[in-house]
């Protein structure tokens, strides 16, 4: 399913900008951005990524969807030549680095977080929320809907939604809306599952005041998280482990020898109670971890369910949480939910073998040596790890860059991790996308260098491997 990988390469899709739809649901500079898909054609890219925005495409109203913007940049794919992969973004645009744009959820939703925030979004340890994501522990918690619309009327007597059924009745109207073409122009679905559309914790964001290289801080304190971290507790017999999350494991922009819960014993502060590889860290850890893992496998299942047999492969996609990579506890990870929690990346691999969908993962244009080494970054490392892990449980594996570069150096690297480190059959990557489509990516010299990249991705050259 999906799109074939070249002979010896790996085929090459382009993420178009946030702002390709606006947020009345309008197709925009649609000359230009034809004029640029068609170079894109030209210089040998497969296809094209874009976000498809929750809070652009039901903005009216529950149950009231507006494809038309997208259903015309699928018609404008589809004349030019070009696959389309479609990333159904349940999350608020605006949050990460180097976003310049700004998508809400829909109004109706926010109006019921309103409602009831300490229920439907995550909280970290001072009670500040995020607005980012839906908190996982309200997947199938009902959402308090209550809007003007004539539609909302007419059901006014119909139960409240949860959230994991407002994002099924979006794919199953994007199904719908899409049917003649998914399979042939639509190739691939990649489902949001948290911010950034990334199956994480929103454990860091600048809106909150983290400072990259902050190992984040946990997000299990909502009323929901902190009854399933009880529950937790007490099954394993430890009730007294319940009752929140580390006391000692820092603030957003903490290094990990800062903390009692991530040192290595050898920082500022040492703690004998909480360190993460105490039998209590062990336990938090792993509940932490399996609960993401289990809302990825809510929500896929809900796409599993939707999608198979139209022809679209389904993805999700991780984060390339690199930075405390080479650091014992690779803090910055397991605050986001991976890392060295059990289950960590097998688990997401196992689930994503099991529900029949590959995984993207981030930062294949970085390389160790460019961090300041008091960081301890590993994305060369962990990209290795994460690829091992998909080969092991049997699932395709995608690539793309975290950061708008177009230089040389980031685009060998690219190359390298995209042909050489999945050991998949093929040697190389399912796919690799680049973000992203913008106007120094057009500029001459920037462009000639990119044509090369695909070029040496399609296997015709060298290309630094």
């Amino acid at each position: 399913m999906g799109s074939p990988r070249s002979s010896g390469g790996v085929p090459v899709y382009v993420m178009l900008p946030l702002d390709t739809v606006s947020r009345d649901g309008q197709l925009q500079r649609p000359d230009e951005l034809a004029e640029r898909m068609s170079r894109l054609k030209r210089a040998g890219v497969e296809g094209v990524m874009v976000d498809v925005w929750w809070g652009i495409v039901e903005r009216d109203g529950p149950l009231l969807y507006d494809w038309a913007a997208y259903l015309d940049l699928a018609g404008l794919a589809n004349r030019i030549g070009l696959r389309l992969h479609a990333v159904l973004s349940f999350h608020s645009c605006g949050a990460n680095r180097d976003d310049d744009y700004h998508v809400p959820l829909p109004r109706w939703v926010t109006d019921a977080v309103a409602r009831d925030p300490d229920g439907l979004l995550f909280a970290d340890r001072a009670g500040t929320k995020s607005d980012e994501y839906l908190s996982l522990w309200a997947d199938e918690a009902p959402m308090m809907i209550m809007d003007g619309t004539a539609e909302a009327a007419r059901m006014e007597h119909a139960p409240p939604r949860t959230p994991l059924e407002c994002y099924r009745d979006f794919m199953v109207s994007f199904k719908g809306a899409f049917a003649e073409i998914l399979g042939s122009v639509v190739t691939e679905v990649l489902v949001g599952c948290g911010p950034c559309g990334e199956l994480r914790y929103p454990a860091y964001a600048a809106s909150r005041g983290w400072e990259f290289p902050g190992v984040g801080e946990f997000q299990c304190y909502d009323r929901r998280a902190l009854e399933s971290l009880r529950a937790a507790a007490v099954n394993a017999g430890r009730p007294e482990w319940g009752a929140a999350g580390p006391h000692d494991a820092g603030t957003y922009n903490s290094h990990p020898d800062d903390t009692g819960f991530f040192s290595n014993g050898k920082g500022r502060i040492r703690s004998p109670n909480g360190r993460w590889d105490s039998d209590y860290g062990r336990f938090f850890l792993g509940w932490y971890s399996q609960e993401l893992v289990a809302h990825g496998d809510r929500v896929m299942g809900a796409a599993a369910d939707v999608f198979n047999g139209t022809g679209a492969r389904l993805a999700l996609k991780c984060a390339g949480i690199h930075w405390w990579y080479r650091t014992r506890s690779h803090a910055a990870e397991l605050t986001t939910g991976g890392g060295n929690g059990v289950p960590g990346y097998d688990g997401i691999m196992a689930m994503c073998r099991r529900r029949g969908v590959g995984v993207t993962f981030t930062c294949a244009e970085m390389s160790d040596g460019e961090h300041p080494p008091e960081m301890r970054c590993g994305p060369e490392g962990l990209l290795r790890q994460v690829v091992a892990a998909a080969d092991r449980h049997g699932v395709e594996i995608s690539a793309e860059n975290a950061l708008y570069r177009c230089d040389s150096g980031a685009y060998k690297q690219m190359v390298r991790n995209s042909m050489g480190l999945s050991g998949d059959g093929g040697g190389g990557m399912h796919s690799f996308t680049f973000l992203r489509l913008c106007d120094s990516l057009m500029e001459p010299d920037n462009f000639a260098q990119f044509e090369t990249f695909v070029r040496d991705m399609s296997g015709d050259s060298a290309g630094g491997r």
